[in-house]
Parts: structure tokens; C-alpha cells; sequence
């Protein structure tokens, strides 16, 4: 769905009184790992401070599941948002899910009411969204690469 026709809908929508509409995204199965995964670890170390709102000027570019609770939402190649899932059952196996969609509205997320939705529609509510700082996640990955000799 294109980002304006979402918008466009989603007014429609609340105004019949029906649920919000989505931006799905394929999923990028990580496997289900109880070690974080560098991507992680690396996005999370060069996140900013959280912010209660995202609005999009384009679609999305893409997104990966880099840890249970945690998603990295790209917006372009070279711009990318952390967001971080509160802990509990509906985001258990996010990372094998078949689909992910981030609930949008004007073309943003947000941390207030904003969720990911995971297998079967399951919510798991958004807790904070962070911008990465790219080329300093980027260098922290190839450093811990060197530093394992891989």
C-alpha cells in the first residue's frame, strides 16, 4: 500500500470505527538465539536518545528482527531507528515469524501506543525508538569481526 493511500485508509478506518492499518514487511528469520546477536549489540551500543515518535518523509526501506525484543527499522540505506519491544509472550519467536508489520499512522511509529505485530497477529508493544548512529554501528561491527579473526 502506498504511504499516502495508507494514510488515507487508516482516516477511513478510525472513522468507521475499525482497527488501524499496517505496513507489513517479509520477515528476515534470525533464529532464535538466547545470545544477542552482533547486530544488536552494535545498533544498541550506538543508539541515541529515545524519542516518542518517528514520522517517515518515504517508505520504509526495509527492516530486521535483531533480537527477540528488538527491531531495526532502516529508512533509508544509511539512516536506521532501533526500536525496542517490551518484554513478554507476544513477541516470543519474533525472529521466525513469516511476517512483521510495524502499525503506522501518517506514515510513523510511535512509543506511546505503537506495536510490532508478529505471528498471527500477536501485538508486542513498542517501548522506545532510538536513531542509530550508522557508520558508528558499522565500524563496531567490523571491529568485533576483526576481534573474533572473523
Amino acid at each position: 500500500m502506498f504511504p499516502r493511500t495508507a494514510a488515507l485508509v487508516f482516516f477511513t478506518i478510525l472513522a468507521s470505527g475499525l482497527a488501524a492499518p499496517s505496513l507489513v514487511f517479509a520477515a528476515a528469520g534470525a533464529g532464535a538465539e538466547s545470545v544477542p546477536s552482533p547486530r544488536f549489540i552494535a545498533a544498541q551500543a550506538n543508539a541515541g536518545k529515545s524519542v516518542q515518535w518517528v514520522n517517515f518523509l518515504r517508505p520504509v526501506h526495509s527492516y530486521e528482527v535483531v533480537d527477540g525484543h528488538a527491531v531495526l527499522v532502516w529508512e533509508t540505506q544509511g539512516k536506521a531507528w532501533l526500536v525496542d519491544l517490551k518484554q513478554g509472550a507476544a513477541c516470543r519467536e519474533l525472529d521466525r515469524s513469516f511476517a512483521v508489520s510495524v502499525e503506522t499512522m501518517s506514515d510513523s511509529i510511535n512509543a506511546r501506543n505503537g506495536y510490532v505485530l508478529g505471528r498471527d497477529g500477536i501485538r508486542c508493544r513498542i517501548s522506545q525508538i532510538r536513531e542509530v548512529d550508522v557508520p558508528a554501528m558499522r565500524a563496531a561491527e567490523r571491529a568485533a569481526q576483526v576481534a573474533s579473526g572473523t
